[in-house]
């Protein structure tokens, strides 16, 4: 269709990822992708459970206060096996990072004109202003990504496949994409015209909640020109009808009571509370009487002890996570009340896979 075959020699793997462009290539993510789920993923529990009881032996506060988070980091750091997990949780981050981008690097001229190509064609549509300003704040490298989610031509190629390396492969074949869309709680009127994914990234997340919605105008909106532009290439890989437009969530080019279904998708950690509270204003404004938004991110810190506070610290510090301690302690069920929504019930256990469902009151 538009000539991918030349842009992917080695087709694609796990779903909708392009394969690396050569084995050794392959190989090395596959390598740290197990690694990461050997050291990290297998250890977090019992790690989080040694860490713990040497709070408790040494008589420290449980509580999630920032005195009691400041004090964990700096007692649990001097541990040589708790020091040693956060290295290599850094160490394997970064290596897999250079090797996603060196090897689509080697590739860029025709993974640039892969995209190119896509621009103007359809099933459905993207728009980007080339002389769109990015904010400050969105151009942190998140997730310690090369050159964040703004920087490179290439970023949707590589935090595409860097998803599928983080997560350990249970982002293959886009199946937390499709959890996420049929997580997003309808209206109880049960009408759905108009769908957004806010902070759409690559788009995977946007064509679910096409397939989820098949009758629906279905939009993702991004601040990336290099995500949207990506997403929408992926979207018509797979022939589905979806639009990506680059904009920031918080000053949204829509009318006012435009949407039925609005979805978020561990978006509010990855800006500035400040940020996240125009971008829930927004959301209210741009949304109908009886519409939902759905916040699929991490849980308050009412929820949370001393441990899991200093695991959200140290996350800042090697996952490139910079506005995540702010947004945890911002508990943001509380910033949507003060906008205006109504906040379902939820369970903080699961903050991230069935989120927190706001409803926008009727007149």
């Amino acid at each position: 269709m538009l000539g991918t075959d030349a842009a992917y020699p080695r087709g694609k793997t796990a779903g909708l990822y392009p394969a690396l462009p050569t084995r050794s290539d392959e190989a090395y993510a596959e390598f740290v992708e197990d690694a990461r789920n050997c050291l990290l993923h297998a250890q977090q529990h019992p790690i989080a459970e040694f860490s713990r009881q040497k709070m408790r032996d040494s008589k420290m506060s449980q509580t999630s206060d920032s005195e009691s988070t400041n004090a964990a980091v700096e007692f649990l750091m001097q541990d040589p096996t708790i020091k040693t997990y956060y290295r290599i949780k850094r160490s394997l981050q970064e290596s897999f990072w250079q090797c996603l981008y060196n090897a689509y690097d080697r590739e860029r001229e025709t993974l640039e004109a892969a995209i190119e190509a896509a621009d103007d064609k359809g099933p459905g549509s993207v728009h980007y202003d080339p002389n769109f300003q990015v904010p400050e704040y969105a151009t942190a490298h998140i997730h310690l990504q090369p050159g964040g989610y703004t920087g490179d031509p290439l970023a949707g190629y590589l935090y595409d496949y860097g998803l599928k390396v983080f997560a350990g492969g249970a982002a293959d074949n886009d199946v937390l994409a499709m959890m996420a869309a049929g997580a997003a709680r309808p209206p109880a009127d049960g009408k759905v015209a108009r769908v957004l994914d806010l902070g759409a990234s690559t788009g995977a997340t946007t064509t679910a909640l096409k397939t989820t919605h098949p009758d629906a105008d279905v939009c993702g909106i991004d601040i990336s020109a290099p995500m949207v532009r990506y997403a929408h290439l992926r979207a018509i890989e797979q022939d589905i009808d979806v639009h990506f437009k680059q904009m920031a969530a918080e000053q949204m080019e829509f009318p006012d009571e435009h949407f039925d279904i609005m979805l978020a998708v561990l978006l509010f950690h990855e800006v500035p509370v400040a940020i996240a509270k125009k971008i829930i204003a927004e959301a209210f404004r741009v949304l109908r009487p009886g519409g939902t938004l759905t916040v699929l991110d991490f849980p308050g810190d009412r929820s949370n002890d001393a441990y899991t506070m200093f695991f959200v610290d140290m996350d800042a510090a090697d996952n490139g996570e910079p506005f995540l301690p702010d947004y945890v302690r911002s508990n943001i069920e509380d910033l949507l009340v003060e906008a205006g929504f109504e906040v379902q019930d939820y369970n903080p256990a699961m903050a991230l896979a069935t989120g927190r469902v706001a409803v926008k009151p009727a007149s």
